[in-house]
């Protein structure tokens, strides 16, 4: 099942989601959880990262940043030497139904022509 989840689009504005006695927009879903991540500047964020024995990202006036344009950083991959460059928050949501979606097939041949019959007839009489 963890394969057939696919991320639900924002720029979809007309998608609506429920949860049992709620309806919410996609649009407002991705909005609110981007505002409770960049609300007290990340506070919450780095009081868990500090107690877990990390760092902090940056907050501030610039906490959105991380969401929007990305805030300067650099990483370390395995095997290679440290790059500099911008990290960026992406709030994605996904949905994978319960039913795999059935696709609709138009087999719906073309009714038949009156003139079908002289077309057979023309091409027996020329074979």
């Amino acid at each position: 099942m963890e394969g057939k989840f696919k991320i639900l689009n924002s720029k979809q504005s007309d998608i609506v989601i429920s949860f049992y006695n709620s309806i919410l927009k996609l649009s407002k879903l991705q909005s609110a959880i981007v505002n409770v991540i960049l609300s007290n500047d990340l506070q919450e964020l780095n009081n868990r990262l500090v107690s877990e024995g990390g760092g902090k990202v940056p907050g501030g006036r610039n906490s959105s940043d991380l969401i929007n344009g990305g805030v300067n950083c650099e990483i370390l991959e395995p095997g290679k030497i440290w790059q500099k460059g911008k990290l960026r928050i992406k709030v994605s949501l996904e949905f994978c139904p319960d039913e795999p979606e059935i696709e609709e097939t138009t087999d719906i041949k073309d009714p038949e022509s009156p003139l079908d019959d002289l077309r057979r007839m023309i091409n027996d009489a020329t074979s």
